[in-house]
């Protein structure tokens, strides 16, 4: 959910995006059950390959334009998760496009009805 709410905002960052890639921080405690229904998700969501690559990596694969600070796709992070509550969650989330071209917030979720729902979206940088 937190992703998604980062995917669409600044919308720009996803335009001819080929691939989305994701860099779980190693601190944040999900199952690999959970990254691979994240990356399901995503490709079904947005019809596109999904890695689990860091920003070197993505370099390394040549996955950059001719650029290194521009890449082919979108690197989404998350960078940090704080339990509040038993219905409220915050997560620290980023996204990469390019130098100038990256933003990240932090959105808390909350559990209603059965559902997680973005309760709030604080922007904390742009590029």
């Amino acid at each position: 959910m937190a992703l998604e709410e980062l995917i669409s905002t600044d919308t720009a960052l996803n335009e001819n995006m080929e691939y989305v890639s994701l860099d779980f921080d190693k601190g944040i405690p999900l199952k690999d059950s959970d990254k691979k229904s994240i990356g399901d998700y995503l490709h079904s969501k947005y019809n596109v390959k999904i890695y689990n690559l860091t920003y070197e990596e993505l370099i390394e694969e040549g996955l950059s334009e001719q650029s290194e600070n521009t890449l082919k796709g979108i690197l989404l992070k998350i960078e940090k998760q704080e339990k509040q509550s038993d219905n409220n969650i915050a997560i620290e989330v980023s996204k990469y496009r390019a130098n100038e071209g990256s933003l990240s917030a932090k959105i808390t979720l909350t559990y209603e009805e059965g559902k997680w729902k973005v309760a709030t979206h604080t922007p904390t940088r742009e590029s």
